[in-house]
């Protein structure tokens, strides 16, 4: 990938074996650090960039070193990624061999960073995306595979470590400052777990509003997404009435205009969907916990309500979205 307006060419280096290799082994030490050291399990997992199935791009950036025989040291971090995971590779060595940049302590990769901004051999806009926690700095070479474990093991354990303290902290108490731009997002949710549902639902505006509660989730803007994800309880449930409609069932006229909780649920009660009142209940604490989300409240409880309410919009879907799109009324009449 070719910035124009910088000097730095960072170079895909995905499709080289030996680099893809490390990229696979970084990935499973990660995910062997979060799950066996952590033992981070469900909604734990949202703490962690790389978890699972999620995706990142990782940068190598080599730069001038005053303290190694080679003269150079490795700049390493993560942008998160919505498609693959990639490795992308850039020498600078020659552009940062000069005293300001040689008394930058080589332990120091952020302040590092921050003078290549200034130089502008890094666009701010691009480090805005870099993932805090997986900044790191060896004297390693990542291209030859001796060196491998010496990079991934020290990296990998830094990394997770500092995530889950600063995911920990995070969740206590509010911000802090950056000696530079980078990626603001704390928490990760697992997307693909909502791919099927929202590829099946295929409704623009509906993803669209999900998406953008993910989004508040992601920036840990609680009361924002908490308000977002009620709103999409309601559009799926209107969702399932519409489909039963379709299909013969005249449900959507009992909806009437600006509809309420309580106008869903008295059409979930009735003949086809036939709501048990276990249900109910649980549809109505959904609600209840998405109005009880403030702006006093910790980061635990608020991310843990969130967090129900994620789950509630995919027992909906499974347990009601799918019957009603199968369910064919061959009577007539209301």
């Amino acid at each position: 990938m070719e910035d124009k307006e910088n000097k730095t060419i960072f170079v895909d280096m995905t499709n080289d074996p030996q680099a893809n290799k490390f990229l696979k082994t970084l990935h499973q030490a990660y995910n062997e650090r979060v799950k066996n050291y952590y033992e981070a399990k469900g909604k734990e997992l949202s703490r962690f960039i790389w978890s699972e199935k999620k995706k990142v791009f990782i940068y190598i950036l080599d730069v001038f070193s005053d303290n190694s025989a080679s003269s150079k040291t490795s700049i390493l971090f993560a942008v998160p990624s919505k498609d693959d995971d990639k490795i992308f590779y850039a020498n600078l060595v020659n552009e940062t061999n000069n005293f300001t940049f040689g008394n930058i302590f080589d332990s120091d990769p952020k302040t590092r960073i921050s003078w290549l901004i200034s130089q502008k051999l890094l666009k701010k806009e691009f480090t805005v995306n870099i993932y805090n926690p997986s900044i790191f700095y060896t004297f390693f070479d990542f291209t030859k595979e001796y060196s491998s474990e010496n990079i991934k093991n020290p990296w990998i354990k830094n990394w997770v470590d500092t995530e889950y303290k600063s995911s920990l902290n995070d969740l206590k108490k509010s911000n802090h400052i950056e000696p530079f731009p980078t990626l603001e997002k704390k928490l990760f949710v697992d997307r693909y777990h909502f791919d099927e549902m929202l590829k099946t639902l295929d409704d623009n505006q509906f993803t669209d509003e999900f998406n953008q509660c993910l989004f508040a989730y992601e920036h840990e803007k609680w009361f924002l997404c908490a308000a977002g994800l009620g709103s999409c309880l309601e559009h799926l449930m209107e969702k399932v009435i519409i489909n039963y409609n379709k299909n013969g069932y005249p449900l959507l006229k009992r909806l009437g205009k600006d509809p309420t909780l309580r106008d869903y649920l008295n059409i979930f009660r009735k003949e086809p969907i036939n709501l048990e009142p276990r249900q109910e209940t649980y549809i109505k604490m959904l609600f209840m916990a998405r109005n009880s989300v403030d702006h006093h409240n910790t980061g635990y409880t608020s991310k843990n309500i969130c967090d129900s309410l994620l789950d509630g919009i995919r027992n909906i879907f499974n347990d009601y979205y799918s019957q009603s799109i199968l369910s064919k009324n061959n009577s007539k009449g209301d």
